[in-house]
């Protein structure tokens, strides 16, 4: 387990656990069990790939623009030809430009409180473009934790602070999203001395001046533990997802200022599912994630509705042919040409590879068969000799943006020698 893994512990997913991003195994901390790695397969061999999956081009290296020390990429988002995405360096939150479409990135300025910018301050998780401009938040680890804030009118300079409406310690951002008329963030809040949490939510009407969400129906399952993971903006206002007590969970809101649960269906025979990610194109909505069996063994699952989150129908997302199945987890989501795309990694002999699932415009998204799962080769991807994993996704035209890492196999004891990547294709069904 620990060769399979090396390096992924280190880096674990921001949204959730303050260090960086998803993997195999990131799911199960986030669920609190154990995970079963179960090695085989892979790593370059196996079934020759498909059509499909050929039609996907490798990743390639960051680049000077993202030079520093332990640099994670968590988040990436795209407006009209400039992407920003989001992460940290050395421990410090981090931001990078790019106003050409991703070629060339530049690390943007931060402005704000010494104590907020610098090496090991914390990091950012999610970023998002509003009509306001661009807004990135994330968790500071300065004293006893809190949400840190990010924005910046044009993406290059941005103003740092913490805390959200006098929320400090005690409270994480997970995910923003940016509506026609608001901006939302979402996250946890810690309850009690139990470990227990309860969902949180803020909203403002531009970068500045947030107010405290309500939020009713808070599941009071798994030890009344509730928290949101992510969060999009949709024809009707915004949905958010994540889970309540051991079960996946889903709140809808018009204007970002009042929340309520509605019923999600939970995977068959699983110990314990949680939704990490959910897009929109028009009223149809996925959100996806990974579930755990009883023994710790880990599969993907999406939940699908056609109706802007109001109902919600789940489906097993295919596993990849060349792996063992289990071990496999969602790393990131985006709508994309009418359709949906999203990213993930399985656990091979070799480590951490990506697998990418595609579900066609006009598909019936609650079949399992709509789906389609491709293991695409490459630097970045899967070469048999390197730990991959893209950790972000968004959509700039026709065109599929992701960031994430690729780390030479070596000795467990190195860890933390991941290289940032970028990873850019054509959206393809």
């Amino acid at each position: 387990m620990r060769a399979a893994s090396s390096g992924v512990l280190d880096v674990m997913r921001n949204k959730n656990w303050l260090v960086g991003l998803a993997a195999p195994i990131l799911a199960a901390i986030a669920v609190g069990i154990a995970v079963v790695v179960i090695a085989g397969g892979g790593g370059g061999t196996g079934a020759a790939p498909s059509a499909l999956a050929a039609g996907f081009p490798p990743a390639r290296p960051a680049g000077a623009g993202f030079a520093g020390s332990r640099v994670i990429l968590t988040a990436i988002g795209a407006d009209a030809g400039t992407e920003v995405t989001a992460g940290g360096v050395n421990g410090g939150p981090a931001l990078w430009d790019s106003a050409d479409g991703g070629t060339d990135w530049t690390r943007a300025v931060l402005q704000g409180p010494a104590a907020l910018t610098r090496a090991g301050a914390g990091q950012l998780a999610e970023v998002a473009h509003g009509t306001a401009g661009w807004l990135a938040v994330g968790t500071t680890i300065a004293g006893t934790g809190g949400p840190l804030v990010a924005s910046s009118a044009t993406g290059g300079t941005w103003t740092v602070t913490s805390g959200i409406a006098g929320d400090g310690a005690g409270y994480t951002a997970t995910a923003v999203a940016a509506g026609p008329a608001a901006y939302v963030i979402v996250g946890r809040q810690s309850v009690g001395q139990s470990g227990a949490t309860a969902a949180t939510a803020w909203y403002s009407p531009g970068l500045t001046g947030w107010r405290r969400a309500t939020i009713s129906q808070q599941g009071t399952s798994g030890g009344g533990t509730a928290m949101m993971n992510g969060v999009t903006a949709t024809s009707a206002g915004f949905v958010a997802v994540g889970t309540t007590g051991t079960d996946p969970a889903a709140w809808l809101s018009a204007t970002g200022q009042a929340w309520r649960q509605v019923v999600v269906p939970a995977p068959a025979n699983s110990a314990r599912a949680a939704l990490e990610y959910v897009a929109a194109s028009g009223n149809e909505l996925v959100a996806a994630g990974t579930e755990f069996s009883a023994s710790g063994a880990s599969y993907p699952f999406a939940e699908v509705s056609a109706d802007a989150g109001t109902t919600w129908t789940q489906v097993q997302l295919p596993v990849p042919a060349t792996g063992p199945g289990t071990g496999t987890t969602v790393t990131a989501l985006t709508a994309a040409g009418g359709g949906f795309t999203a990213v993930g990694t399985y656990v091979t002999q070799a480590g951490p590879e990506v697998v990418i699932w595609t579900l066609p415009p006009g598909a019936q998204g609650a079949a399992a068969a709509a789906w389609t799962a491709v293991t695409p080769q490459g630097v970045g991807l899967a070469s048999g000799t390197t730990e991959n994993a893209i950790t972000a996704l968004t959509v700039d035209g026709a065109t599929l943006t992701g960031v994430g890492f690729t780390a030479k196999l070596t000795s467990p004891d190195t860890a933390g020698a991941e290289d940032p990547t970028l990873w850019q294709s054509p959206i393809r069904y």
